[in-house]
């Protein structure tokens, strides 16, 4: 089942609910904020190049602030971004990895709310006709859980 987003994603009021549709959860996720992520990957990638550049022309003290600056750098965003090698390791992959999670969670929920609702619908109709319902398929008596030996 698809849910399609009918409003705007929003906070109501003071009571602190959250609404947000399944399609709206997963394009963030999958599109908006690993887009976003890749953009500010790109840009801090070049700083560290154009770092790396200037490097060369740096002497004494300014060369060893620099290098401890730039393993500050690299610390820093090896912990939002991830490495080249894991990026998954990254706080950011992890957040889009949980909210393309919640995406799915709450799209598999809903299916089997939904299924469950109509099942229950067929058998009160079923019912309502003067069928038998489709469950057990017996006569009405259950055998105790437990029996003597």
């Amino acid at each position: 089942m698809t849910v399609i987003p009918t409003g705007p994603t929003y906070a109501q009021g003071d009571n602190g609910h959250l609404t947000m549709g399944v399609g709206e959860l997963h394009m963030l996720a999958a599109h908006t904020l690993t887009e976003k992520a890749e953009t500010l990957i790109g840009a801090l990638e070049a700083i560290g190049v154009a770092l790396k550049d200037l490097e060369i022309s740096w002497a004494g003290e300014a060369k060893d602030e620099a290098q401890r600056l730039l393993d500050q750098w690299s610390t820093v965003s090896e912990s939002i971004f991830g490495s080249k090698q894991h990026p998954q390791n990254g706080v950011l992959s992890r957040l889009i990895g949980g909210l393309e999670s919640a995406a799915y969670t709450y799209n598999h929920t809903e299916t089997i709310v939904q299924t469950s609702w109509n099942k229950l619908y067929s058998e009160l109709n079923t019912i309502v006709s003067g069928g038998q319902p489709s469950g057990g398929g017996g006569d009405g008596q259950q055998s105790p859980p437990i029996s003597e030996v």
